[in-house]
């Protein structure tokens, strides 16, 4: 194949590819959202099955299992990617889906849906660190931005069709098909995966210089274009040495503190903690179980439109810009919320129908805020700012650090809310949020519009940093435009 004279029908043609590449391994993310959202719904119910009711923590024990999993998932996931390759990587992560979602429509015990809870959240973890980094690692720079964050528009997808799956099975109360429905979308994840192609980034590490350029050429590069690429990775990848201790290199480090800050604050500030358990705290902001699964939906949908706009921002407003704005809305609504409900779980007094509308107008609110601008950012933001040498690495541990604190809030945030009162929850979600504002200020770069060799190579410079990195990419975007 002569890489170098590629028509320009068939270039158009390997853009369109590469945007179906991004969807279909984006099913990982509609997993992701639907196997931790799910447990929303069905936890209403499995919680009668299995006596724990009246029990707050043994429910965060059964809705977090599947986070512990995910760390350990986005930990392992890292490595083994570099040494498998992305899409084995994928397809292995694919498999676990599918197993352990009928493993826990199975469960016949507490403890066994615990356990295939914890072993789902392997695939959960690892594809929340591999597949938005096999996405950009195959993705143009002008177009890495729309099908980075694929991943977390499914995610929302997923979560919505989550909630939706609650409504209709709600009054059956069967929470076996409610956990055991995602086998589908993951057989069709792995049957998609076998058809997909390498990373191109990953094949030049491994010395197969020849069949990156050609997987270049079917996504939609020029031969020319290919081959320089081709070129830079190379160049970039010469003499580096993918350890855990280079990932801690000096000049690494800007990336690192960007990374596992966004990732980070992206669970801290409760947005995922809040998803699993959204109709048990509507339940406990006194909406009656049938009003507070609908109002669930409506989260579904809010989150999911909210996330299309953020795409859609992404590129035209940047990274950087686009949380700056979302996350001052997200501390608003927040602290109206935390104003509304009671502060103390012995409260007696009653919401008013009024009160109660704006409660769930600020938590729609939150996840327009939230949804639409630092939770977009997230996964295409870490798997864009680490080099090659280190990027697997690197994701694995921004995935790690953001596992672990989702866990955290997770096991916390309902057992909290249940001893100490709804409002004081909010209260404190309000002021984190306004801690990750302030990190995204003083420590997010901007990456809009950037190749990943630029990025690398502003590290190597020692000007990764949010007012040179801002500028550059502004400037770089901005020639590409003309």
């Amino acid at each position: 194949m002569n890489t170098l004279s590629t028509p320009p029908t068939a270039v158009a043609h390997g853009r369109r590819y590469s945007f179906l590449v991004a969807i279909g391994a984006s099913i990982g993310g509609l997993l992701y959202g639907y196997d931790t959202g799910i447990i929303a719904s069905a936890l209403l119910f499995l919680r009668e099955d299995f006596a724990i009711a009246d029990n707050a923590f043994m429910q965060s024990v059964v809705t977090s299992a599947t986070l512990l999993g995910a760390i350990f998932g986005a930990l392992l996931t890292g490595p083994l990617s570099d040494r498998l390759g992305r899409r084995r990587t994928v397809i292995v992560i694919s498999i676990l889906f599918a197993l352990f979602a009928l493993g826990c429509a199975l469960a016949t015990s507490l403890n066994m849906l615990i356990v295939m809870r914890f072993l789902l959240g392997l695939g959960v973890g690892g594809s929340s660190q591999i597949v938005p980094m096999y996405i950009a690692e195959l993705a143009p720079a002008h177009r890495r931005g729309a099908q980075g964050v694929l991943f977390q528009m499914m995610i929302c997808v997923g979560t919505l069709l989550a909630y939706a799956v609650g409504y209709l099975l709600g009054p059956s109360g069967a929470w076996e098909w409610m956990l055991g429905l995602a086998v589908i979308p993951a057989v069709i994840f792995i049957v998609m995966m076998l058809y997909l192609p390498e990373s191109p980034r990953w094949l030049v590490g491994k010395q197969q210089a020849k069949r990156a350029e050609e997987i270049l050429v079917r996504v939609g590069r020029t031969g020319h274009e290919a081959a320089q690429e081709v070129k830079e990775i190379g160049r970039l990848h010469q003499d580096q040495q993918s350890s855990w201790r280079e990932l801690f290199q000096p000049w690494v480090r800007p990336a690192l503190v960007a990374g596992l800050g966004i990732a980070i604050f992206s669970q801290a500030t409760g947005i995922s903690a809040i998803i699993y358990y959204a109709p048990s705290l509507l339940v406990m902001a006194q909406f009656g179980k049938s009003v507070a699964i609908l109002g669930s939906v409506g989260i579904g949908v809010v989150l999911t439109v909210f996330t299309l706009l953020g795409i859609w921002l992404l590129d035209v407003l940047g990274r950087r810009r686009l949380m700056l704005i979302g996350l001052p809305g997200a501390v608003v609504v927040l602290a109206v919320m935390s104003m509304l409900l009671p502060w103390s779980a012995h409260a007696q007094e009653l919401l008013s129908d009024g009160h109660k509308i704006i409660v769930l107008a600020c938590l729609l609110g939150y996840f327009a805020f939230n949804g639409g601008s630092l939770s977009v950012v997230t996964w295409l933001y870490c798997a864009e700012i680490f080099p090659l040498g280190v990027r697997g690495k690197g994701t694995a541990l921004c995935s790690f650090a953001l596992w672990v604190v989702n866990f955290l809030v997770t096991l916390l945030l309902y057992f909290t809310a249940d001893a100490l009162g709804i409002g004081l929850v909010f209260g404190a979600l309000a002021a984190v949020n306004a801690l990750a504002w302030v990190f995204v200020w003083r420590y997010a770069p901007e990456t809009r519009g950037r190749t990943l060799e630029d990025i690398e190579q502003s590290l190597l410079n020692g000007q990764f940093n949010a007012r040179n990195a801002a500028s550059s990419g502004v400037l770089l975007n901005k020639i590409n435009s003309d």
